[in-house]
């Protein structure tokens, strides 16, 4: 057999697999999770809001800007949370390199939220008009550049238990085309400003919700990403 055609079907099934794989993470149930864990990824209808909010949530806690899921940037920066790279760039854009310092430096979010609120020079014109740019660059960053890939775990400590195989990738796009929801109580900028019990039926006074968007605008993006990898697949093999 001519090397070519080895190689344009050694394309085509590995692109079927890729396929399969994706609609399986919807409905897998996980191994080497404790015994009667589910998939990470909250299971509802399939048009219901997917809501979140703390880090600690076992079902949806990796949505949030505190989760633990340490990535870098382009620059090789290190970031121990999606929050860290967003007050860090923060830092960046009103020229505050010491603040900026501590921000990496920093332990847990909640300390890097208060440091934030410390940036010198901070105009909130300015950052009005860059903070959607700066979430969804840090989403992106946090769910395609993790330090580790060993999978995710039920909870937010490194002695939870791990859940595998799944990428925090294949657990976005596993929401399928649900809206994606930072039920947060206490902010109406980043989240809906109402907590999952009183989201639907107080949908008219949401806030914002600016981090779920940028979750969905995410979740898009890698759709796209897999429908033209699909595609060339597709056309090698013809």
């Amino acid at each position: 057999m001519p090397a070519t055609t080895r190689s344009n079907k050694g394309a085509t099934t590995l692109a079927k697999k890729k396929k399969q794989n994706e609609k399986a993470v919807s409905t897998a149930r996980l191994e080497d999770a404790p015994s009667g864990a589910e998939i990470t990824t909250p299971t509802a209808s399939p048009n219901s809001p997917v809501y979140f909010w703390r880090e600690t949530e076992t079902k949806t806690g990796w949505l949030s800007q505190w989760y633990p899921c340490a990535f870098t940037d382009e620059e090789g920066i290190h970031y121990e949370t999606a929050e860290h790279y967003m007050m860090y760039q923060k830092a960046v854009l009103f020229s505050d390199p010491a603040v900026g310092a501590q921000i990496l430096a920093a332990s847990h979010p909640r300390q890097v939220k208060a440091l934030g609120r410390k940036v010198k020079g901070f105009d909130y014109r300015i950052w009005n008009g860059q903070r959607e740019d700066i979430v969804r660059k840090g989403t992106l960053l946090k769910f395609t550049r993790a330090v580790s890939e060993e999978g995710l775990r039920l909870g937010s400590t490194a002695e939870a238990p791990l859940v595998t195989p799944l990428t925090l990738r294949q657990l976005l796009l596993s929401t399928g085309d649900r809206e994606i929801v930072e039920a947060s109580p206490m902010d109406k900028i980043w989240g809906i400003g109402f907590g999952t019990a009183e989201a639907d039926r107080s949908r008219g006074r949401w806030g914002l919700n600016l981090l779920g968007k940028a979750l969905m605008r995410v979740r898009d993006d890698f759709k796209r990403e897999d429908e033209q990898g699909e595609k060339q697949g597709e056309e090698i093999g013809t």
